[in-house]
């Protein structure tokens, strides 16, 4: 484990005894409280959660309580939001973790007071969680090596197998992230003939897409191809692209088929971005938490279906 990590998680655990040292109060409500918490609700992605997990709130008869930092990358935001709610009772919590390894101490106080936990698209980190003995009722995601790889073919194939490539990462060290690229370097590497010539952090965000893209173009003018591994960035690096004169000549794979990202591929901006359904990661946390609570068997993982979305599946 990183330095960095252990240390954020140390900080965890101290403010998880000084916080809980207040006292706590039980839920008030008669229905049951679900806590859903995400990384951020400035993401299109993370709307659509919302939009599912209100649809199952509503088809189950509970309380939901949608949240999330403003920032995608605020680890520590999304720490004190979970402890805040804790504090105030809730009866389920499903998190998409903005931290794979910094969320568990937290989570596991909420094992510790008999609430059930969900982890929803981003998984934590298997390690960590055993490590630590955090008990998950259901994991409620995507395959992300899968996905990867999907992009990583769809890319090598409308290359035709040669050409430079380069890739926009993630949050270095979560797991969404290090399985996307994971799969997409599994698939590219398929090919003799593509060679990845450069790899940066954007840290899912638009703006450092932009600039990521632009200074990979400056030292690789030849670029034949880009694997972005969400919209945000993507949406960011062909501003880039067109800024350089290379619209159509670069081919661009992304991840989440964003309705932004649907538009610029009817443009012929980016060629294909990977459907995960969120709206049902959304939906199925909420009614399989709701079932546990009523005591039902809840499966230990739900595997949502991943699709390629290029022009042919949005222009008729």
């Amino acid at each position: 484990m990183h330095t960095s990590t252990r240390s954020r998680i140390a900080i965890v655990l101290a403010a998880l005894a000084a916080f809980f040292g207040c006292g706590t109060r039980e839920p008030s409500s008669e229905r049951p409280r679900i806590l859903f918490l995400v990384k951020t609700l400035s993401n299109p992605f993370f709307l659509t959660m919302q939009e599912g997990a209100e649809r199952g709130a509503r088809e189950a008869g509970v309380e939901l309580i949608f949240i999330a930092p403003q920032r995608e990358t605020d680890i520590d935001a999304q720490v004190g939001m979970l402890l805040d709610k804790l504090n105030q009772g809730v009866s389920a919590v499903c998190i998409a973790p903005a931290g794979s390894r910094e969320l568990v101490p937290p989570l596991l106080e909420a094992n510790r007071r008999g609430i059930p936990v969900f982890n929803i698209d981003n998984r934590l980190d298997p390690a960590t969680v055993e490590k630590e003995g955090l008990r998950l009722v259901s994991y409620i995601g995507a395959d992300n090596e899968q996905g990867g790889y999907l992009a990583g073919r769809y890319l090598a194939e409308k290359l035709g197998g040669q050409g430079k490539v380069a890739m926009l990462e993630g949050i270095p060290g979560v797991d969404n992230a290090e399985n996307r690229k994971a799969g997409f370097l599994r698939a590219v590497g398929e090919h003799p003939g593509i060679k990845v010539v450069a790899s940066q952090a954007a840290m899912w965000d638009q703006d450092k897409g932009y600039d990521a893209m632009a200074d990979i173009l400056r030292v690789y003018p030849d670029l034949a191809g880009l694997f972005c591994a969400n919209d945000m960035m993507a949406l960011g690096a062909i501003r880039a692209i067109e800024q350089a004169g290379r619209t159509g000549s670069i081919i661009v794979t992304s991840y989440d088929n964003l309705v932004a990202a649907q538009e610029a591929i009817k443009a012929g901006r980016i060629a294909c971005s990977i459907e995960q359904h969120p709206d049902l990661m959304g939906y199925e946390g909420v009614v399989r938490a709701a079932a546990y609570l009523r005591g039902e068997a809840v499966p230990p993982e739900l595997l949502v279906n991943l699709e390629v979305i290029d022009k042919s599946k949005l222009v008729p």
